[in-house]
């Protein structure tokens, strides 16, 4: 973790962001840039029915994503809510990439390093 905070490696490794996602008790997914979904993180991440439904539909294309969807807004209304006050899904947010710094960067106290993995993690 030191040598991604102070630039020496720039690219985590899956045990890593695992320590990270436990460290800070949510789903790896969260910690990764270009996404900005986390309502369906969440839901995937608690729910193991929605898992299964998705596992159900997978192999059946765009029509079975379309027969689910039109099935969970009857299900909203069923229940007395409508589709207008969920947020919508966002874009993928593009993922960032930077040139490579040549040489190699100054140590960051403790402080600044804490400031830029929030930074990092919350793609400011």
């Amino acid at each position: 973790m030191n040598d991604l905070l102070n630039g020496v490696k720039d690219n985590p490794t899956i045990t890593q962001l695992g320590g990270l996602g436990r460290a800070f008790e949510c789903p790896v997914a969260y910690l990764l840039p270009g996404y900005d979904d986390l309502t369906s993180l969440q839901v995937y991440e608690d729910r193991r029915d929605a898992r299964e439904a998705l596992r159900l539909i997978h192999d059946l294309g765009e029509a079975g994503a379309a027969e689910l969807l039109k099935a969970a807004r009857e299900i909203r209304l069923q229940h007395g809510h409508s589709d207008l006050n969920v947020s919508e899904v966002p874009d993928p947010l593009p993922l960032a990439t930077e040139p490579p710094r040549p040489g190699r960067r100054r140590r960051l106290s403790f402080s600044e390093a804490a400031e830029r993995a929030v930074s990092d993690l919350e793609g400011t």
